[in-house]
């Protein structure tokens, strides 16, 4: 996989750096939220590297796992759409398409294989915008015809999978009926066909709009095309004008308006849609303000247009929107409205406008774009360059090597532009202009950086930094330091990476004692504690965090994460058995989270804002794994109501709606808990399905454990039997019912011990779904039963029923012979009767030995190997074997320290502990 990542992500890495190199310690069953955490902060690379990781893991459901090759492809055409770099941008819809015909001939009839097709026509659009930007930044006119060849075929290639799509979407959406409720099984299917048959038609128009940008403005061809799309945009609203299809498609109609010069109406529709308060809905806004910039600009109103860029720019101000499509565009337009205004005004405010316009224009140039090269036109006008070479290069001034490098950097010639900039370091006087050298010094180091010499940037930038702490790009050099450290603690993996991380600390350090006052010094803080907290040390995070200004950008984040790290010290305290100090720590924790929600109200948070609900869960998750559940209730009731008055969605929703069927489960409010299930299922959907399972039942899992390690039987049977109340409803629901919500329900049974429960659901599986037709043609259904077969008899040996777990334990390896899953059954099932005295100790070690002989040739040794060697010792401290039962344990534990995560660690560390 390619290495990703604009100017400055690594510094993004750098603040998630506990959580990136933390995750294969993890419990498989969180996979959704993380996955979903990478996805919205663009760390595609760690999101692909992630469902590598389920795609292995064992406990990834069949049903999720022959998805991933689609869902991967959908990630890879995601960032293609996002990167400037078109080399990058190639090999990624290369391998978009690979993985998406891969799942599409592997997966002919799967629900998913309509929606494969649409995202094979996303593909080709993305080729057809790449087309275009080659054209555009070409001066030979054989080249620049070829790609408007190229740019058309790939669009109409496009139209033609879309159609495809759309009538194998509409067909499917058919099938179903006109109105389904919300408990049917088949409306969420019902649901994503009709989502993304509405986007196959809008999408399908957006082309002939793309495709008729190909031709000259007032061209017959552009013309038809802009007449064709428009057509169909305003069919599209008026059938889905509630929809987001609809809404985008209204958008789409006014440019077309704004295209045929009609821009009152355009810029009516521009302010309609503006008005809109969804915040899902930012995203098109985002384009919609950047139409409305165009038309005023269009209507030569040129200030107004300026400041609308200049708004723009503030409200839209992360790294990635600055540097999407769109945010170029801003950017240029800005740039040539102000050029627009120059006419009349003062020599002095012509200077400062145009130096105004470099600034803007340098930064888009830096990346391929449709603006680069009108772009690059007007830098050549207002900041002319001479061409370079080796030879005259030393012949040029400063101002000139300046204007050399800036032109390599925008064409990505890294090493060119290392040279121009050094020259310019020697060129400058830093007697009296001391500026001029440190300028070049920070570019080159940022150049340096780009072409990943990741040390010499940080040596370049942190003298910068510590010798010239007044230069104005001082802060600024601290932050490609530690993007330097951060990505060579990720890439050179086999060296010092220690001192990287030591390094990065120092910097950080250093930056924010130094500006204390300015953004970069919070930034720093915020970096500190997030990497201190990735590594355990969350004293230090508490102190980094609660460091950062009041008055900062990021305070009522910073707040956030203080809770989040007092909670994790309080579960550490818990565990060791220090209840007092935990309930402190948790208590500050609660008090953090609560300071940070009520900042997040005051600032006028809507209801369906994610982070307002992120906040309120983090403080009910807490509440619930203290005892706290009429005070999680209290709260997620009223935010769960005005989050769906207010059209939320998505994973923070989900989030909310667990947590609130958690305090419904705990507060006995059976009927309750099944509706939020509902919602959940509603939201999840899918292959998602089953995943929710899993981390509902991790969740609600802790909260026992909590109860547990206090030593509160009271309490901790109290949550038992709620559990089982719901888990009870659950399972003899008469409908909504599917494989996994039976399955989830018993094995949670099993693990609040009450195998009589769960071995009755795992029976009603086996013989009703087990010999459903339909089920059984599912790809992956034989796993899926073997699993519950598995836990059925885990289920029967929990009830001593010997010799029926023996009997299926034994048809399970004969069916599954090279499966391990039935051979950790087989060994549970001889230590279970060896605790009865109806089997031998050493008939068990010799069991878990082979075992782990067996499992420890694989490269890498997974969980399961760790296991195996963890009961063979048990069996032989239980065989009053207690020195080598030791000794099995410390030789593993001397070969891998982490023992397969700290899961695994704590439970070697706690038999060693036991044994006598």
């Amino acid at each position: 996989m390619v290495r990703r990542g604009l100017t400055w992500a690594a510094l993004v890495v750098a603040t998630a750096l506990g959580q990136a190199t933390a995750w294969g310690e993890e419990d498989m069953r969180t996979a959704p939220k993380y996955l979903q955490g990478l996805r919205e902060r663009g760390y595609y690379e760690l999101a692909d590297q992630f469902l590598e990781t389920l795609r292995k893991a064992p406990s990834t459901p069949e049903d999720f796992r022959v998805t991933i090759d689609y869902e991967q492809g959908r990630l890879l055409i995601d960032e293609a759409a996002r990167t400037g770099d078109l080399g990058l941008k190639k090999e990624l819809l290369d391998q978009a398409r690979g993985k998406l015909v891969t799942f599409t001939q592997k997966n002919p009839n799967h629900a998913l294989a309509s929606e494969s097709l649409v995202q094979l026509a996303r593909l080709l659009v993305e080729r057809g915008h790449m087309a275009m930007i080659q054209e555009v930044e070409t001066e030979d006119p054989k080249l620049k015809a070829a790609k408007l060849v190229e740019a058309r075929t790939s669009f109409d290639q496009a139209r033609d999978s879309y159609a495809k799509a759309d009538e194998k979407l509409v067909a499917a959406f058919k099938v179903f009926p006109p109105h389904l409720p919300d408990n049917d099984p088949r409306k969420d299917e019902r649901d994503r066909t009709h989502i993304a048959m509405m986007e196959a038609e809008l999408q399908k128009a957006v082309v002939d709009y793309e495709q008729g940008q190909t031709y000259p403005l007032g061209s017959k061809e552009r013309d038809e095309y802009l007449a064709k799309g428009m057509t169909q945009f305003e069919e599209i609203y008026k059938r889905y004008r509630t929809q987001l299809a609809g809404l985008v498609a209204r958008m789409w109609q006014a440019k077309c308006y704004e295209e045929k010069g009609d821009i009152g109406p355009a810029l009516g529709i521009y302010n309609e849609l503006l008005e809109h308060q969804a915040p899902q809905l930012r995203g098109m806004q985002r384009h919609v303000a950047y139409f409305k910039i165009i038309a005023h600009g269009k209507r030569k109103e040129y200030a107004l247009a300026a400041d609308l860029a200049n708004a723009w720019l503030q409200r839209y101000s992360s790294p990635d929107e600055v540097r999407s499509r769109e945010g170029l565009g801003v950017q240029l337009e800005l740039a040539k409205n102000i050029l627009a205004q120059l006419p009349g005004v003062s020599e002095k405010e012509q200077a400062q406008a145009v130096n105004r316009v470099v600034d803007v224009l340098s930064q888009v140039v830096r990346y391929s774009s449709p603006f680069k090269g009108e772009a690059l036109t007007i830098l050549k006008k207002y900041k002319p360059k001479v061409a370079a070479n080796a030879e005259n290069l030393s012949r040029m001034g400063y101002d000139e090597l300046d204007g050399q490098a800036d032109q390599a950097i925008a064409s990505q010639e890294w090493d060119k532009a290392a040279e121009a900039l050094k020259l310019a370091v020697r060129k400058a006087d830093p007697a009296k202009d001391p500026d001029k050298a440190n300028l070049a010094r920070y570019k080159l180091a940022f150049v340096y950086y780009m072409n990943k010499r990741f040390y010499e940037a940080d040596v370049l930038t942190e003298h910068l930094a510590r010798r010239y702490p007044r230069f104005s790009m001082a802060p600024k050099a601290t932050e490609i330091a530690m993007a330097s450290m951060a990505d060579a603690y990720n890439t050179y993996r086999e060296i010092d990476r220690t001192s990287d991380l030591n390094r990065l600390i120092n910097v950080a350090k250093y930056a924010a004692e130094t500006w204390p006052d300015k953004e970069e010094g919070d930034a720093a803080r915020m970096t500190l504690g997030q990497v201190y907290h990735g590594t355990g040390q969350y004293a230090k995070a508490i102190e980094a965090y609660q460091s950062v200004r009041p008055k900062a950008s990021r305070w009522v984040e910073a707040q956030t994460r203080v809770g989040a790290s007092y909670w994790d010290q309080s579960k550490i305290l818990q565990r060791k058995g220090d209840a007092k100090e935990a309930d402190a720590e948790a208590t500050k924790a609660l008090d953090a989270l609560n300071v940070a929600l009520k900042a997040r109200r005051d600032a006028g948070a809507l209801p369906a804002d994610p982070d307002l609900i992120g906040n309120v869960c983090d403080i009910a998750d807490i509440q619930l794994e203290t005892g706290k559940a009429p005070a999680a209730l209290a709260l997620l009731e009223p935010t769960a109501q005005a989050a769906t008055g207010g059209g939320a969605t998505g994973p923070a929703f989900s989030r909310l709606m667990t947590a609130l069927l958690r305090a419904h489960i705990n507060a006995g409010q059976i009927e309750k808990a099944q509706a939020d299930m509902a919602v959940l299922e509603k939201q999840g959907g899918g292959a998602n399905l089953a995943q929710l399972y899993f981390g509902l039942g991790k969740l609600l899992e802790a909260e026992m454990k909590v109860l547990k390690d206090k030593g509160d039987r009271a309490g901790l049977a109290k949550r038992q039997a709620d559990y089982l109340k719901f888990l009870t409803a659950l399972a003899n629901a008469k409908s909504g019912q599917t494989y996994e919500s039976l399955q989830w329900a018993g094995e949670q049974m099993l693990k609040i011990q009450n195998p009589g429960e769960a071995g009755k659901i795992f029976k009603r599986i086996l013989e009703t779904m087990g010999k459903d037709k339909a089920f059984l043609a599912q790809e992956g259904a034989g796993n899926l039963l073997l699993r519950t077969r598995i836990k059925y008899a885990e289920a029967l040996r929990g009830q001593a029923d010997f010799t029926a777990a023996e009997d299926l334990v034994s048809e399970l390896l004969k069916e599954f012979p090279r499966s391990s899953d039935p051979l950790f059954e087989q060994g549970m099932l001889l230590e279970n009767k060896a605790e009865t005295k109806q089997g031998t100790w050493k008939a068990a070690f010799a069991h878990w030995q082979k075992l782990a002989l067996r499992l420890g040739t694989s490269r890498p040794r997974p969980p399961e190997y760790y296991d195996a060697w963890y009961h063979a010792a048990y069996a032989l401290a239980k065989d009053n074997q207690p020195t080598k039962a030791k000794q099995t344990l410390g030789s593993v534990m001397r070969l891998s320290p982490k023992v397969g995560g700290p899961e695994m660690k704590e439970k070697y560390d706690a038999l060693l502990k036991n044994i006598k």
